[in-house]
């Protein structure tokens, strides 16, 4: 079934001439539930970042670098070209569109799925070429195609007690309400579905590895709104109320803002248009736009003393499981297993755990030349068995109510070659030196980057992703605004200070094309060091307590500083996992931490 010859069929019923369709669900999430993977539907690519741009006469899916390999997979008996995001010479969405947009043209999209800023900046740049084009912005095409669509999710929402969150919701209220009367807003709305869970201490599951309520939030000085599926609420109802809540449909808010900008007489509302939907954004444009980060992006990104103590937990909790399975793995290498096997036996010993509930991502199992496929999932079609070569790249992570972990580890599948051997220990050293940092505060990750890329460098390699990401609390694994990548943000996405209690990854890597993968992954959190003479000095504490695969490290290739540091490191995992273990798989794990 041609599904792009179907959207043109239906965009000609509308006079449509470019048809955009995002990513995005209503709230700009990075996971998106099965009803709003239209993208996905249309194009085939199943990558969770894309763009797909449809015209009369030519289809375009943009990317960037994590997925150029599976992409190329994906489209290749399609009409679809891809466009390699960020790389030179390959026009950016909005260079592509305005080279085929005409006067008197129609561009069509679903604003609800659209984030605001990107919409006006586009607008802009049409007005600026002199272009007559009409925006039609409220346009759901797929609804006209897809006809087995799924349904909105609507799980039961659950509350996060204090003794995780660390903070009441009571008392996270009052802080932003502060924050807002600095601002002199009248009303904050919300729609990142992570700022709100965050903020009411409350967590569902209507977004797959992300435990979250489809929902909006308005909040003022008196009054907070939660706009959601009264039905995933209706067990804690109770709670919400006590806390001032009220519960209206999920799309009420549409009709209640022009409400809002008519009380607020004037006054502001504080909204971040890079996270607003265009449709929201229009609800607002007869009043006054404070345009900013959400106060909540910060204060959630910089995690308690309760918060931390309990990813620790949750980290040792994932080193008992991935221990038990790297023991398993070691015992079964030699009878044939796939990449999905490693998926299901990791998903097996996790969920054997106390507070798991979920992964935190689709997990990513990729042997041999899988591995140069940097977000590569195997499924039935693409599983492949494991050989006696080569590496196998595990990126994984979980959901525990102690908190979100993601951790990867290459191993070694057999005898490694000198070349896998170097850049693997290329790519240690670059883990070990970014963990290792000592800085003064105001440093951002963009300061701290070339740590972990510094020895690939030298060797005229990389990676072409970023470094680190921020890491929600049972929340989303990726999260801002903290981030460790030497490209710089625009505008308000500029690099973040990174700040005590801020949870990022550590994770560089090295891909050759056509033949492996490797990239090592730790959860490191930032934490006061000492204040002295010459300023306020910070570091980072890792958190993951997963051993390295010895066997795949050129020793000669340390330094004693970096022997040191791993041979410390694999100390620590032994001394925290082994009580956990049983005889053989203490045995197991002594010989795989031994010293170097």
């Amino acid at each position: 079934m041609d599904r792009i010859k179907e959207l043109r069929d239906v965009m000609r019923k509308h006079d449509i001439d470019i048809y955009y369709i995002p990513t995005d669900d209503y709230h700009s999430s990075e996971f998106v539930g099965d009803y709003f993977k239209v993208r996905e539907y249309i194009s085939g690519f199943t990558g969770s970042a894309g763009t797909l741009i449809v015209t009369m006469n030519e289809a375009g899916l943009w990317t960037d670098g994590r997925y150029f390999l599976q992409a190329e997979d994906e489209l290749k008996d399609s009409e679809i070209v891809l466009y390699r995001a960020e790389m030179e010479g390959v026009p950016t969405i909005d260079e592509f569109m305005l080279s085929r947009l005409e006067d008197d043209m129609i561009l069509g999209f679903d604003g609800r799925c659209m984030v605001a800023s990107s919409v006006i900046n586009l607008r802009r740049k049409i007005e600026n070429c002199g272009k007559v084009v009409r925006i039609v912005s409220d346009v759901d095409l797929s609804a006209e195609i897809w006809q087995d669509r799924p349904e909105l999710p609507g799980s039961d929402a659950f509350i996060l007690d204090e003794e995780y969150s660390g903070e009441s919701a009571v008392s996270k209220i009052e802080r932003l309400r502060d924050r807002m009367s600095e601002l002199n807003v009248y009303g904050h709305i919300i729609t990142t579905l992570d700022d709100i869970a965050w903020l009411l201490n409350i967590r569902a599951n209507d977004i797959e590895y992300s435990p979250l309520l489809l929902s909006y939030l308005t909040v003022t000085d008196s009054k907070i709104t939660l706009y959601c599926n009264q039905c995933s609420v209706s067990k804690i109802s109770e709670y919400l109320k006590g806390i001032n809540v009220e519960i209206k449909d999920y799309n009420e808010i549409y009709n209640d803002l022009p409400k809002m900008i008519l009380i607020s007489k004037g006054r502001p509302i504080l909204a971040d248009i890079d996270k607003i939907n265009y449709l929201l954004y229009k609800k607002l444009f007869k009043g006054k736009i404070l345009n900013m980060v959400n106060p909540t992006t910060k204060m959630k990104a910089m995690k308690n003393e309760t918060e931390v103590l309990n990813e620790a937990k949750a980290h040792i909790k994932d080193g008992i499981a991935y221990v038990k399975f790297l023991y398993w793995f070691n015992q079964n290498i030699s009878k044939g297993i796939t990449e999905l096997d490693i998926a299901n036996k990791l998903l097996e010993e996790r969920s054997k755990m106390e507070g798991f509930i979920e992964e935190s991502f689709e997990a990513i199992l990729a042997y041999g030349s899988h591995g140069a496929i940097v977000h590569y999932s195997p499924d039935e079609a693409s599983n492949i068995e494991l050989q006696d070569k080569s590496f196998v790249l595990i990126d994984t992570g979980a959901h525990y109510l102690e908190g979100t972990t993601d951790i990867t580890r290459t191993l070694a599948c057999g005898e490694l070659t000198k070349e896998e051997k170097d850049n693997y220990t290329l790519v240690l050293k670059g883990n070990l030196a970014l963990g290792d940092a000592k800085f003064l505060y105001g440093l951002t990750g963009a300061n701290l980057d070339i740590l972990a890329r510094s020895a690939l460098w030298r060797k005229g390699l990389d990676y072409n992703h970023g470094t680190g990401h921020g890491v929600g609390y049972l929340m989303n694994v990726h999260e801002g605004p903290n981030n460790i990548r030497w490209r710089l943000g625009k505008g308000k996405n500029l690099s973040a200070v990174i700040e005590p209690g801020m949870i990022t990854s550590n994770e560089p890597g090295v891909y050759i094309t056509g033949k492996y993968g490797i990239r090592l992954e730790n959860m490191i959190v930032c934490k006061e060091r000492e204040k002295n003479d010459f300023g306020r000095f910070m570091e980072f504490e890792t958190l993951t307590i997963v051993p390295f695969d010895i066997n795949a490290i050129n020793i000669d290739m340390l330094d004693e500083h970096e022997k040191m540091l791993l041979n410390d490191y694999h100390k620590n995992v032994n001394k925290i996992i082994s009580p956990f273990l049983d005889s053989k798989e203490k045995e197991f794990l002594d010989r795989i931490t031994r010293e170097i």
